[in-house]
């Protein structure tokens, strides 16, 4: 890794947040030549997928052809081979290693353990940040800049346009704190869930494979008794868990904390709070009831809450939940995917897990990845340019680095040329992209 105590005052692209949307755009902008800064507040990389033990990979398929390759690609095999990734299930430590490689590897400069507190610009031409490190501020001079933050951060800071949460009701989704057990019996898990399918969500299969990574939802028996006998609060409303690469672990994405904003301190602090309480409460409630985690134990718990949605950017396209549902194309397509509407409702609103058609996949448009506003700024994952519907489909990991991949790739070509985003022809990027907008 390059050194960090010696970063330059200027680059030609600086990506903000290192979960796998930033990541992946500073691979590709650092693999095109650009000279690329990556700043993250965490002392590690890799977001949602390390500090928030978020795994599986979601569906990113279709006909078994992925529609997600380039830089996500190069991640996946590297977990693959270091015996961290098995289907689309990964290790948070896995993902770590494999992501330092490939930064090293295309000579991005990262910087940990730091922020941006305030964003310079002329009009609307962002020219610096002001980073909080080692105790001190210090100016960074950019040419681009990307905000892969998840909550949009440049955007709020450089008075961007952006928007919060449900349209109407102003609600936003639902926090999860993931966490890890060991110890489980799955031929025991296996054997209840086969004898009771009505205890378990209708989209399960029974004929599990344990080479394989296998998803278990449901247990709505035991948590309908742990509501009434008052050992689960009732806000849990299943436990859901996917195995993970090794034998007799799985990653639990079952708290649901409700009513809070994920993009601010203090209700993120509250956050952490409720879910760590209602993850002992489930695993009590595992160890002392359900069949196959008797010997069970916890491993370890997130890092940080789960956040599945706060400010999202205000492009010059905006993905609607229609585009989802009816598989839109774009002539400026940067990105595919065919994850459905997936919204974890707040207090007073109903859950939705829309699945695409077979065969179905949508397009996200270079538009939707420009800040509306700026020259000089792009958005990728978690703060797309998006409606709330549009948004729920399009946050998961492997479109996310589509997208952020896309971003790397637009961003080089404008630092190389001096010229603003909108004036890199779209075909440019999409020689650099290829892999992702076509089979």
């Amino acid at each position: 890794m390059k050194n960090i105590k010696n970063i330059k005052n200027k680059y030609d692209v600086i990506v903000t947040g290192a979960g796998i949307a930033g990541v992946s755009a500073a691979i590709k902008a650092g693999s095109m030549g650009a000279s690329v800064l990556l700043i993250e507040h965490y002392g590690f990389v890799g977001g949602m997928s390390t500090a928030g033990m978020v795994s599986p990979f979601m569906n990113h398929k279709i006909d078994g052809k992925p529609l997600v390759n380039g830089v996500f690609s190069e991640i996946e095999s590297g977990m693959r081979q270091n015996g961290g990734m098995i289907d689309n299930g990964f290790l948070a430590d896995s993902f770590r290693s494999v992501v330092l490689e490939l930064l090293a590897k295309n000579n991005v400069t990262v910087l940990l353990h730091s922020g941006v507190i305030s964003v310079n610009k002329v009009e609307n031409c962002i020219n610096s940040l002001d980073i909080w490190h080692n105790n001190r501020v210090e100016k960074v001079e950019g040419k681009v800049f990307i905000d892969t933050s998840g909550d949009a951060h440049i955007v709020y800071l450089g008075d961007f346009p952006w928007v919060k949460g449900d349209e109407k009701s102003g609600h936003l989704q639902a926090l999860t704190l993931f966490f890890r057990m060991g110890g489980i019996d799955m031929t025991k898990v296996a054997d209840y869930a086969r004898s009771h399918p009505e205890d378990f969500m209708e989209w399960m299969e029974f004929d599990f494979d344990f080479s394989k990574i296998l998803s278990v939802a449901g247990y709505y028996s035991f948590i309908k008794r742990a509501h009434v006998e008052g050992k689960l609060p009732e806000e849990i409303e299943y436990i859901f868990f996917t195995t993970l690469p090794e034998s007799g672990e799985g990653s639990f994405n079952t708290s649901n904390v409700l009513g809070l904003d994920g993009s601010t301190s203090f209700d993120l602090t509250r956050a952490e709070l409720i879910g760590r309480n209602q993850v002992d409460a489930v695993v009590r409630l595992l160890q002392e009831d359900v069949p196959g985690f008797e010997k069970s134990y916890i491993v370890e718990t997130a890092v940080q809450v789960g956040v599945r949605e706060t400010r999202r950017a205000v492009g010059d396209y905006v993905v609607t939940g229609e585009d989802i549902k009816s598989g839109a194309k774009f002539d400026d397509a940067i990105a595919r995917g065919c994850y459905g509407i997936d919204i974890h409702g707040q207090k007073g609103e109903k859950s939705r897990m829309e699945h695409l058609d077979s065969g179905v996949y949508y397009e996200i448009p270079l538009r939707a990845l420009i800040v509306k506003d700026a020259s000089n700024l792009m958005v990728a994952g978690r703060n797309i340019s998006a409606t709330r519907e549009g948004h729920s489909a399009l946050r998961i990991m492997p479109t996310s680095s589509a997208m952020g991949e896309a971003c790397g790739a637009a961003a080089a070509i404008a630092a190389k040329k001096n010229s603003e985003l909108r004036d890199v022809k779209y075909d440019e990027i999409k020689n650099n992209i290829i892999d992702n907008i076509q089979f």
